[in-house]
């Protein structure tokens, strides 16, 4: 089973300025990110910063895939994409009194995914702030309490805005969450790694421990397409994100 994220920046590709003609037209982005998101191979893959519902309802119809939707109290909506049965989903990204940065600021929630009478698979993902640490550290908090009340096993992914030794690291750790790419023996490596963007490691892929055995292999996606070494006018990338992707054996 193959389980991915990636920050997909509202479909408009990157630099926004580039891809504006291709990608103008909702047929032509839905058949492009379609076989965008084809292509990674992932039987669950989760989304951050993505379209409107309709759209993506349109790519999920393209690809035979099950879609869970995350709303957002700002305008980050994220999604869940599965090849599995998705059994139930619960949103945790609702907007609180006093306005935009409610308990998550961007999108966060669950699906429960798989068939009747085989283990259940609960996927959380999570779409963190970008620049306040200590909304950050609340959001970290609220993630932990909904961890806290799953039963069974779970993996944990998403653009966490933050690179490994912030707080929500470990806070999965204490929990017995493991980095995929650690477990797989690689190094942590950029998620923002593109022409124009300042190289952090920020999306991540966390399973919990009753599945780090089955991990196999763990990458971030830098295939053509992807990323660029240059900026160059009329040249532009999916995302200024890269996907992450992680294998897991069957149990």
């Amino acid at each position: 089973m193959r389980l991915g994220t990636f920050n997909v920046l509202g479909l408009t590709g990157y630099p926004p300025q580039f891809p504006a003609g291709a990608l103008a037209a909702e047929p032509e982005r839905v058949a492009h990110f379609a076989a965008v998101f084809a292509g990674l191979g992932c039987d669950v893959l989760a989304l951050q910063e993505g379209p409107d519902p309709a759209t993506m309802r349109r790519i999920a119809e393209r690809l035979g895939a099950g879609l869970a939707a995350f709303p957002s109290p700002s305008a980050y909506p994220g999604y869940i994409l599965s090849r599995l049965a998705i059994r139930e989903s619960r949103v945790y990204a609702h907007m609180g009194p006093g306005g935009r940065d409610g308990p998550f600021s961007r999108s966060a929630g669950a699906a429960l995914l798989g068939a009747p009478g085989a283990e259940p698979l609960w996927v959380v993902a999570v779409h963190l702030h970008p620049s306040d640490a200590g909304l950050r550290l609340r959001e970290t908090g609220l993630l932990a309490a909904h961890l806290d009340r799953l039963d069974g096993p779970a993996v944990v992914l998403g653009d966490f805005n933050s690179e490994v030794g912030e707080p929500v690291h470990a806070m999965l750790q204490a929990r017995g969450f493991v980095h995929a790419a650690l477990r797989a023996g690689r190094r942590i490596e950029a998620t923002m790694d593109t022409a124009g963007v300042r190289p952090r490691a920020i999306d991540h892929i966390y399973v919990d421990a009753r599945m780090a055995g089955r991990v196999a292999s763990a990458r971030v996606v830098r295939d053509e397409g992807f990323r660029a070494d240059a900026q160059a006018p009329g040249r532009w990338v999916h995302s200024d994100h890269l996907p992450v992707t992680a294998d897991l054996a069957e149990p």
